[in-house]
C-alpha cells in the first residue's frame, strides 16, 4: 500500500552495511544516497531496543518509506492532511478496509486528474519526515537510558540493498532527501526546545482523573477534552483533527500530564487489508432552484469540508473566504442560510454577523455561528448580534444537514406567520373601513 504497484515485488540484493552513532552522521549518509543516485532499499535500525524503518530510493530520490510501530496510522494521516478532497471523505480512523488511500490508488487518482502530483508529494514527504523523526527520538532516548562509555551514543545500523533488476518504470512521485531532511531537522529541534524529548507523539492521551480535570479546567475546556481524548487517537492523530502541530498540542496538554490527570498510553496500529475500490457513483444533478447555503470561513480546508457535505444534496453552495467581501457577495447571491466562522482575520464572526443583521434583506435569514468553542459567553454574544444558532467543529454531515433542515423549516414557518399576520392586518383594516362606512 506504500509503493507503486511496479515496486511491490521488486527484488533487492545486499550491498553494504555500516554503523553510525550520531544524528549528523545519519543525515549525511542520506545526502550521500542522493549524491550517489542510490537505487534500492535502505534499512535503518537501532541495536537495542530493536526498531526498524525502511526508505526506498530511485536514482537518489526517495520513493517512500515504511516501518516503525504505526506505519498504517502514519500514512493514513498524510493522506487525510494533504490529499484533498479525498481526505475530507475519510473518517478520523479507517473503519473498514479500503484501497482508496493506498499509494497505487493515489497514483490512479493523479492520472485521472482527481489529485495533483504535489499533494502526493506532500504526503510522501510527511510520511518520511515522521519516520526519521521517530528514529531520531528513539535514538536520543535510548542513548540517555542506557549507560555507555562517555562520549558514545547508541549505534544506528544502516543496510543498503541495491535493486537487482533495472527499473524501467519510474513512479510519478519522487522526493529529494535534502527536502525531507530540512523538515526533519526543524521539527525535531522544535520538539527538543519545547522540552518534549521524552514524550512520543505516537502515544495516545488518556484521562486518568476526570474529577481533578473537571476541577482544574473551565467547563468548555473540560467538555472539549473529554470529547477528544478517548485513548484511541495518538497525539499526531488528534493534531490532524484539530489542525494543530503535534508540538503545540502536546505542550498544551503537558501541565495535565505533569499533574497526573492525563497520561500517555501505547495503542495498536490500524489494520489494512485492501479491497477493490467501489465504482464511482453517478453525480446527483443539483436543483438550480434549491436552497443556497453560504459559508463565510477563511480556512480553505473547512470550506472544502462544507462543499463535500453539500455536493450530493439538493443544496447549492458558495464559500466566502474574505470577511471583508462578505456583505457584497451576500447581497449579490441572496443565500437562504448563512454559516459564519468565529475566528477570522480583520473581522471576527460576531462582528460580521452584526453587520449582516443591519441589512433589511437578511433580517430573517438564518445565521449559524460555526465554532469549536461553545460556552455560555459565546452563546450570549451570538444572541446579542442576532445569530440563529451554533454548529460545532469539526463539521460532519449529520450535524450540518440537521442544522440546515431546522433552519429552513424555521424560516418557512416564519414566512407563513408573516403572511398570516399580514393577511390578518389587512382583514382588520378592511373591517375597520367597513364600520366607518356604516
Amino acid at each position: 500500500m506504500f509503493f507503486p504497484i511496479s515496486f511491490d515485488n521488486i527484488e533487492c540484493q545486499p550491498a553494504a552495511c555500516e554503523i553510525v552513532n550520531s544524528r549528523q552522521a545519519l543525515l549525511q549518509r542520506l545526502i550521500n544516497c542522493q549524491q550517489a543516485k542510490f537505487s534500492g532499499h535502505l534499512s535503518l535500525s537501532l541495536s537495542n531496543p530493536s526498531q526498524a524503518w525502511s526508505l526506498y530510493f530511485l536514482d537518489g530520490q526517495i520513493i517512500n518509506g515504511m516501518g516503525g510501530i504505526y506505519p498504517v496510522r502514519r500514512w493514513y494521516r498524510q493522506v487525510v492532511q494533504h490529499c484533498l478532497p479525498l481526505g475530507l471523505s475519510l473518517p478520523p480512523q479507517p473503519k473498514s478496509a479500503s484501497a482508496t488511500w493506498s499509494y497505487p490508488a493515489l497514483m490512479q487518482q493523479v492520472s485521472q486528474g482527481q489529485l495533483m502530483p504535489h499533494q502526493v508529494t506532500s504526503a510522501v514527504t510527511g510520511n518520511v519526515t515522521e519516520i526519521l523523526f521517530d528514529l531520531l527520538q528513539a535514538h536520543e532516548n535510548a542513548t540517555k537510558s542506557q549507560p555507555r562509555p562517555e562520549g558514545n551514543t547508541l549505534d544506528i545500523h544502516m543496510t543498503y540493498q541495491d535493486f537487482c533488476q533495472e527499473v524501467n518504470e519510474s513512479p510519478p512521485i519522487l522526493v529529494a532527501p535534502s527536502q525531507v531532511l530540512k523538515a526533519v531537522i526543524q521539527t525535531w529541534s522544535a520538539w527538543q526546545q519545547a522540552g518534549l524529548t521524552s514524550h512520543s507523539p505516537n502515544r495516545a492521551p488518556v484521562i486518568l482523573d476526570r474529577g481533578a480535570l473537571r476541577r482544574r479546567t473551565p467547563p468548555a475546556a473540560y467538555r472539549s477534552l473529554t470529547q477528544l481524548i478517548d485513548g484511541e487517537l495518538t497525539l499526531r492523530d488528534l493534531s490532524v483533527r484539530l489542525k494543530q502541530t503535534p508540538r503545540r498540542l502536546t505542550r498544551s496538554l503537558l501541565p495535565f500530564i505533569d499533574q497526573g490527570t492525563i497520561g500517555l498510553a501505547s495503542v495498536s496500529d490500524w489494520s489494512y487489508t485492501p479491497n477493490a475500490p467501489a465504482p464511482p457513483s453517478r453525480p446527483i444533478r443539483l436543483d438550480p432552484k434549491g436552497p443556497l447555503v453560504a459559508y463565510i470561513e477563511d480556512s480553505r480546508f473547512d470550506c472544502m469540508a462544507m462543499e463535500k457535505i453539500l455536493e450530493q444534496t439538493q443544496y447549492r453552495y458558495i464559500s466566502i473566504r474574505d470577511p471583508l467581501q462578505a456583505l457584497p457577495m451576500l447581497l449579490e447571491h441572496k443565500p437562504d442560510v448563512i454559516y459564519l466562522d468565529v475566528l477570522m482575520p480583520v473581522l471576527n464572526g460576531y462582528e460580521v454577523c452584526a453587520q449582516i443583521r443591519q441589512i433589511s434583506a437578511f433580517k430573517n435569514t438564518p445565521i449559524i455561528i460555526v465554532t469549536s468553542s461553545d460556552g455560555i459567553v459565546d452563546r450570549v454574544r451570538a444572541n446579542l448580534v442576532g445569530a440563529s444558532g451554533f454548529l460545532g467543529k469539526p463539521l460532519t454531515s449529520e450535524k450540518t444537514l440537521a442544522s440546515l433542515a431546522t433552519c429552513l423549516l424555521a424560516s418557512q414557518n416564519l414566512s407563513i406567520d408573516q403572511e398570516i399576520s399580514s393577511d390578518t392586518s389587512s382583514i382588520r383594516t378592511l373591517e375597520l373601513g367597513n364600520r366607518r362606512l356604516i
